[in-house]
């Protein structure tokens, strides 16, 4: 999955190359700095942002 914003003229890469599997019982945590995509990723795991390229299957369903 990839996610990209446009600041101005500058493109901005939040996430790249991002690629999980979270099996049944599983927990995940999500961490590191500020600004590095924590919030991105899980407002596109939740449906309320898309990847500008890649897919998210969730339960065997694409998200988008």
């Amino acid at each position: 999955m990839i996610k990209d914003y446009q600041v101005g003229r500058k493109q901005i890469r939040i996430l790249k190359g991002l690629n999980f599997e979270v099996k049944p019982g599983e927990f995940v945590m999500i961490s590191g700095p500020s600004g590095c995509g924590k919030s991105t990723l899980m407002n596109i795991l939740n449906g309320w942002e898309e990847p500008t390229a890649g897919f998210v299957e969730i339960d065997g369903v694409d998200l988008f």
